[in-house]
């Protein structure tokens, strides 16, 4: 990615968060690692819920 660029899913930004070695020095590495650990169960979960949205225009189309 650019530095300018941001990450277009949540998975992409954890990954990114993990590979700053800057800012996990500055956050501590224990805090780090669950912080990363509980946004990667949160985005496991969201993936596993269809939305309002999806219901409607991907699931009543098929």
């Amino acid at each position: 990615m650019g530095e300018d660029e941001l990450p277009l899913t949540l998975g992409a930004a954890i990954d990114l968060f993990e590979e700053d070695q800057a800012l996990i020095d500055v956050l501590g590495p224990e805090f780090a690692a669950l912080y990363a650990s509980v946004k990667r169960h949160e985005y496991t979960e969201f993936q596993a819920v269809i939305s309002p949205w999806e219901r409607e225009h991907l699931l009543m189309n098929v």
